[in-house]
């Protein structure tokens, strides 16, 4: 079990999780009072970056001493990057408000260059701070330079976060283990490019510094050569090819000891050829070169078979995302039930009977998500009141085109906004006696009570009224009209 030594892989990779995790923690609890969120995320960079090149010492004393050390700066930067943020959010709740479609092009395309732009400054400027001292216009300037500079990995990164969000919004009983795992793949990641940035960064600085000094000394070596060349009167040279030589010979025995100096650290021409990648190859090989075959299944078994499953349960995590994503691409409408349980035929007539009704000829479904025998007006256990939680998430996100509540769970979910008013989808005064009709918080007309018809053909209890609510969904409004319809048999009525 030399995998469960503290120094090797294996360990190593789990500390780095474990303090990445920790240090996300912090700043979450650092950033509830708002105005520190800067320096809070701040704090995060700077020992992030030092856990991700092995250089941590702890997590929590360099976290607090970088949290205060940054303060200023970060709190400054947070302040005017908080207005420009809140100014955008105004802009986007507008073009929603607005509609979409009625918005003029110009100014949708300047909303989302100006949160693309903004949001990529946002990522930028924090590691800049915990990293240099400069004053807060430089910061900003940095941070616009670095974001486009590395402009396709911190898109890539943003896509990803992206991703995760809705991945969190859509899978909302898995929120904490979604949550934990893409913060800490977005902030590794952050972490490598812009360790790699900064490294690129400081070595041509140094370089420059080299290059300064260099032309230091050469000017020194030239005033000293002038000064002595007077006293050499018998020397045949001419002034200028003197000091030529004495400069030609100082840059000479410099490289050479700067040679002499980096002979033990070169290696052979054959290993300084290829890319990280076949270095690593060649570097393995040699590891594995004269050990037996028993010696090279246990040296796989410690180094990499643990790297290997989490990096397959990463794929797959990956690939089961990717295909429900399509499978419920091709999903037109999604509903669900509280308080009731609908039957087999009762699916059938909801999915598959509604999609040949609209004459889909591709293979487009609807789906029913059936949450049964959840009495949300009685005394429930745990677990039921976690579903609960569960469900009114996905309500508020939109999860539900529409829902099939049973009567006496109407007044728990109507006294929310979680419902659309019926008037924006059908006139219900036309086709709707009043007491079909149920009214939420404001006299808003939220639900429609099913027929008698309809309760048989979703094989409900005749025991309980039911109603159909309509959500704040991404569907096509003409769809949920289309199910209002199917379920009434409006078009017969007319």
């Amino acid at each position: 079990m030399n995998f469960l030594k503290p120094d090797s892989p294996v360990m190593r990779l789990i500390s780095k999780i474990a303090d990445i995790l920790v240090l996300n923690i912090l700043t979450i609890i650092c950033s509830i009072p708002v105005i520190t969120a800067g320096a809070a995320i701040t704090a995060n960079f700077s020992v992030a970056m030092k856990v991700v090149k092995d250089e941590d010492d702890g997590v929590f004393v360099p976290y607090f001493k970088a949290f205060i050390k940054n303060f200023k700066e970060a709190t400054i930067a947070w302040l005017i990057l908080g207005m420009a943020i809140f100014l955008i959010v105004i802009d986007w709740r507008w073009i929603i408000q607005s509609g979409w479609g009625t918005t003029p092009f110009v100014y949708r395309f300047l909303v989302i260059f100006m949160s693309a732009f903004v949001w990529l400054i946002t990522l930028s400027i924090f590691p800049l701070i915990a990293r240099y001292e400069m004053k807060i216009m430089e910061y900003f300037k940095a941070a616009l330079i670095l974001s486009i500079t590395k402009f396709i990995p911190l898109a890539l990164v943003s896509l990803f976060m992206l991703g995760a969000v809705v991945a969190c919004i859509w899978y909302a009983r898995w929120f904490p283990l979604l949550y934990a795992f893409c913060t800490l793949t977005s902030m590794y990641f952050l972490c490598l490019i812009y360790i790699k940035a900064f490294k690129r960064l400081e070595m041509k600085q140094k370089e420059e510094e080299e290059e300064d000094e260099n032309k230091e000394e050469i000017t020194e070596e030239t005033e000293i050569v002038e000064e002595e060349a007077p006293k050499e009167e018998a020397t045949p040279v001419p002034a200028n090819a003197s000091i030529m030589e004495e400069v030609s010979h100082a840059q000479a025995v410099k490289e050479l000891h700067k040679e002499m100096e980096n002979d033990t650290e070169r290696e052979p021409e054959e290993e300084i050829k290829g890319n990280k990648l076949t270095k690593f190859i060649r570097t393995e090989k040699k590891k594995l070169k004269g050990l037996t075959f028993k010696q090279k299944i246990g040296y796989f078994v410690q180094y990499y078979l643990p790297i290997v499953i989490l990096l397959l349960v990463f794929i797959v995590g990956v690939s089961w995302f990717a295909h429900d994503v399509y499978t419920n691409h091709k999903i037109i409408i999604k509903g669900g039930t509280i308080n009731c349980q609908v039957s087999d035929a009762g699916h059938k007539y909801m999915t598959d009977d509604f999609v040949e009704s609209l004459g889909y000829t591709t293979k487009q479904r609807t789906a029913l998500l059936s949450k049964t025998n959840l009495d949300f007006q009685s005394d429930i256990d745990f677990e039921e009141r976690y579903l609960d939680i569960s469900l009114r998430a996905q309500m508020a996100t939109g999860t539900f085109s529409y829902l099939i509540i049973r009567d006496d769970a109407m007044y728990n979910y109507t006294r929310d906004d979680y419902f659309t008013d019926l008037n924006s989808l059908i006139d219900i005064k036309t086709y709707f006696e009043e007491d079909e009709i149920y009214y939420g918080a404001e006299d808003v007309p939220v639900g429609l009570k099913l027929r008698i018809d309809t309760v048989r053909n979703l094989g409900l209890s005749e025991d309980h009224d039911y109603y159909i609510v309509f959500g704040y969904s991404t569907d096509d409004m003409k769809t949920q009209n289309d199910l209002i319809g199917y379920l009434f048999n409006l078009d017969a009525e007319a």
